[in-house]
């Protein structure tokens, strides 16, 4: 068969069918901007839901011989296959392209296993002989390519429109293209990053850094006009807390909700709302430890470039914009831009990731002084901005370092050459406040070997002082019952979701369709549990369980036998089977028994 991508924007296509398979047919077609009929006798609730916010034309009857000629592209997605093959004979007849899923003997057309970046996709097909295959192939390829690679695509637009507005020969356009790849792309790691304006503008010979095509010249003065849906430009530098997404503030999430586009770090995609809109631009800049793909030059630009676009803007950091999160450069490039904008303050892992360990920052008569500092000050020799010496010899202060792991042997090197006592109380913090939260414990002269024996990663921040104590019987979180597990639930969870949160489980709320906010969101950590109650869910579910974020032993809590009948029929590993009706606690009980700790 011939790989083609073809444009379905305004091309009217039709869905026969209103179960799962149907859902996640229509929301494809939606994402790429056609015009979408369902035809169904009885559409499920996530169908309906479509039609009734107007992003469909659902017709609540059987499918009529011969109307399929009458659209671009068909799908057929029902459980009777005389009707399906009908639909495809008729699109043969009319010469119209069918895909009858999960059948490729009645298909003109197969729909390859994707992987999407921003506009950069990469297609995986069989023909329809082996889906088994693509699929585990398309899982390798989600894992290796990451959220980068769409702001590099980006990136490469913008070194083509540069090179087009210099007027240079097609020649020195393929160096430039060249030196573009070259300097940007790792092939043996397959990682990316974004160039910055000053390399662009020195790959192309211009004497002045880029500036979009459609954005107004620098000329200091907030735009004239504005798309945004308030009417006004401007960005936000949102705090999204420490990792659990119930940290986030309110006004955080209402700039979220306002939001025509979202700058995020990796840190801070769990806190996403699921269900942000599908037309809001999602914009991954990375920034992890010893992985910058888009350079924090590059990450002040593009504020600046969709500002100027006139778009409402946030810009989504963990933690607090203002602590260690270099917020503060990017205010100044903003101001320094004219671009209107406003801080959103953030709960700091300093004093969160501590408080769910059960440490105290503070305590009367043990702590009345907190030191936030980064943990990479001390591996400098000289123009240190730490004074360590001051620092161990406080008795009564808790010292909390950030990006702390590689640093740590040097932190309690200095602390002990200093003087402070071997024997105090410490803790390295991994993940805090997440479903993936570890907790090492051990007096300073033991706590850089601890922390290395029970292989801590980043992010991760150490506790030093005498509060530390403290955690081993004020760790309120680790007895929860579902504790360490995370769990997908279609929204709205209801009753059930809230049994499942106050049971300790970190909730993931799905909306169905699935938006693009809710897939950053799954994979943003391992998802170890899933509850499905309908076949619906199963179904409209099962295409998200090769991204990232899910695990082949992800067990499926399934509400009702056609429910689980579906999952097992699907391929869904590790089914356990609950009547329709079972009550929060026993559903809360069997996840505590069937599932197990997010992968570390």
């Amino acid at each position: 068969m011939l790989p083609v991508m073809l444009s379905v924007r305004g091309r009217s296509c039709l869905v026969v069918g209103g179960g799962g398979v149907a859902l996640r047919k229509a929301e494809s077609l939606l994402a790429e901007g056609a015009l979408v009929t369902v035809v169904s006798p009885a559409p499920c609730p996530q169908v309906e839901a479509l039609a009734g916010d107007g992003r469909i034309r659902l017709e609540r009857r059987p499918y009529e011989a011969g109307e399929a000629a009458a659209y671009m592209l068909v799908f057929a997605a029902t459980d009777d296959r005389a009707v399906n093959r009908q639909v495809f004979e008729d699109g043969q007849a009319a010469r119209v392209w069918v895909n009858v899923a999960d059948d490729p003997e009645l298909c003109s057309f197969h729909v390859p296993a994707r992987v999407r970046r921003g506009s950069l996709q990469i297609a995986v097909a069989s023909s329809g002989e082996a889906p088994f295959a693509t699929r585990r192939l398309r899982q390798a390829l989600e894992r290796r390519f990451g959220p980068e690679w769409g702001e590099w695509l980006r990136g490469a637009a913008r070194v083509r429109d540069a090179v087009r507005g210099a007027g240079l020969p097609p020649a020195v356009q393929e160096k430039v293209f060249d030196r573009f790849f070259e300097a940007t792309v790792d092939q043996q790691k397959l990682s990316a990053r974004v160039p910055t304006e000053e390399e662009i503008a020195a790959w192309t010979g211009l004497d002045a850094p880029l500036v979009a095509n459609d954005a107004p010249a620098e000329t200091g003065e907030p735009p004239t006009t504005a798309s945004g849906r308030d009417g006004r430009a401007r960005v936000s530098l949102v705090g999204a807390g420490p990792g659990d997404p119930g940290l986030l503030t309110l006004r955080g999430r209402a700039c979220l909700r306002l939001a025509d586009a979202v700058v995020y770090d990796r840190l801070a995609a769990a806190a996403l709302p699921s269900d942000l809109d599908g037309d809001v631009e999602l914009h991954a800049v990375g920034k992890e430890a010893g992985n910058h793909p888009v350079p924090q030059d590059e990450i002040n630009a593009l504020l600046v470039r969709l500002a100027r676009q006139g778009k409402r803007v946030v810009r989504l950091k963990g933690g607090d914009p203002f602590v260690f999160g270099r917020g503060g450069e990017e205010a100044e490039a903003l101001a320094a831009a004219g671009i209107p904008f406003e801080v959103v303050p953030g709960v700091t892992a300093g004093v969160a990731a501590p408080a769910y360990a059960g440490i105290p920052v503070t305590h009367r008569r043990e702590s009345v002084r907190v030191t936030l500092l980064t943990a990479h000050e001390s591996a400098k020799e000289d123009g240190q901005q730490v004074r360590w010496d001051l620092l161990a010899a406080d008795p009564h202060a808790t010292l909390v370092g950030y990006m702390g792991v590689t640093s740590l042997p040097n932190v309690v090197r200095r602390l002990l050459a200093a003087g402070m006592n071997p024997s105090m109380p410490g803790a390295v913090i991994e993940q805090g406040t997440t479903s993936a939260q570890r907790v090492v414990r051990a007096p300073l002269a033991d706590l850089a070997e601890a922390a290395a024996g029970a292989g801590i990663n980043p992010p991760a921040l150490f506790v030093i002082g005498p509060t530390s104590r403290h955690g081993a019987t004020l760790d309120w979180r680790s007895g929860l019952a579902l504790a360490g597990q995370r769990v997908v639930i279609a929204a709205p969870a209801g009753a059930l979701g809230e049994a499942l949160e106050a049971s300790g489980a970190a909730l993931v709320e799905v909306p169905l369709p699935v938006k693009p906010a809710a897939r950053i969101v799954l994979g943003a950590l391992p998802v170890t549990s899933c509850v499905v109650r309908s076949p619906v869910e199963v179904d409209a579910l099962d295409g998200e369980r090769d991204r990232p974020g899910w695990g082949r032993g992800v067990a499926a809590i399934c509400l009702g036998a056609q429910t689980a009948a579906r999952a097992r029929a699907v391929g869904w590993p590790g089914v356990v089977e609950l009547a329709e009706n079972t009550d929060p606690v026993e559903v809360v009980s069997r996840l505590r028994g069937s599932a197990h700790a997010a992968p570390r």
